[in-house]
């Protein structure tokens, strides 16, 4: 079975964008195709096989159909996560993101497809996340892999709603899920030792300020922008764990100097008051001369300025 579904899923490589599945009438062969092999899903044996393969079908599917594969993505979700455990989970997350990125779903949608994704992307630990909720025994490396791929597809799966405005997957969490999802990927920006993660985390920052932190934006984001990210672009530089001499960490350094950069586009000169008299002599006690260095280049070219931040 593994092995027709990798055929099958290689002759769709014959299509292209000016040759489409539906041009050439073949929606219905490989629509009837996916069914068949969810259905493979379903057996006693060869599980993780499977649903590698069945995983590798529905990305080309996406890729090759339009909106005819969406009614069987649910199943697929469901299927794919009976069992939901740390490799499970990180591996349908791409899928999710893919069809995320080219279909635009919303919130509502991703959240009947795949619930356990849904639960995993409000805290990272405690009874609703349980891939993470039990925890790693001491040496255990590839328990602790697992668990670094996680928390990077995770913070890829906000960073595809949040980079492509299907937004309302996080506006429509309560109160409580809302502020745990800004407070981990602030976590993830300042906390994970994973200059990767790292660079996403900045990545959504970035996009949440030019999306939410205008002129007309709600008092909790600006309190929010202020006293959490702000903190997280100077403090994450500072931990030991940020190797300086790392390109993926000079990646993640670029991208909080560009996050600094959207908060001034969209704060103005409320942000450099608060910079010049409370930020940086009070909490970071900077002198008067590193102060007017460090927001003159801030409000200076950004290549000049991300430049200014490298060591």
């Amino acid at each position: 079975m593994n092995h027709a579904i990798a055929v099958t899923s290689r002759t769709s490589k014959a299509f292209s964008n000016q040759q489409t599945m539906k041009a050439c009438s073949c929606v219905s062969i490989y629509l009837e195709a996916l069914q068949v092999f969810l259905q493979a899903l379903d057996l006693p044996y060869e599980q993780p096989l499977l649903q590698a393969g069945v995983r590798q079908f529905l990305h080309r599917m996406v890729v090759c159909l339009e909106e005819e594969v969406l009614p069987l993505v649910p199943r697929a979700c469901e299927q794919l996560l009976r069992n939901p455990d740390v490799r499970s989970v990180q591996e349908l997350i791409p899928l999710i993101n893919q069809i995320v990125c080219k279909f635009k779903v919303g919130g509502l949608a991703i959240k009947r497809w795949c619930p356990s994704c849904n639960g995993c992307s409000c805290r990272w630990s405690g009874s609703s996340s349980v891939p993470l909720a039990a925890p790693v025994e001491p040496g255990d490396e590839q328990a602790l892999r697992d668990r670094q791929l996680l928390q990077r597809a995770y913070f890829l799966f906000v960073a595809a709603i949040i980079t492509n405005n299907v937004v309302e997957v996080v506006a429509s969490q309560d109160a409580q899920s809302l502020e745990q999802v800004f407070t981990t990927i602030i976590q993830g920006a300042v906390e994970f030792p994973d200059p990767v993660a790292q660079k996403t985390c900045f990545t959504i920052l970035r996009k949440m300020v030019e999306l939410w932190g205008g002129p007309d934006a709600e008092p909790h984001f600006v309190d929010f922008v202020y006293k959490s990210v702000v903190p997280a672009c100077f403090h994450a530089p500072l931990k030991d764990t940020f190797d300086l001499t790392d390109a993926q960490t000079i990646l993640a350094l670029s991208e909080s100097a560009l996050c600094m950069k959207m908060i001034l586009a969209k704060r103005g000169d409320e942000f450099m008051e608060y910079l010049r008299n409370q930020y940086l002599p009070t909490l970071l006690r900077l002198s008067p001369q590193q102060i007017q260095d460090y927001c003159m280049h801030l409000q200076g070219d950004p290549k000049v300025f991300k430049n200014y931040v490298k060591p």
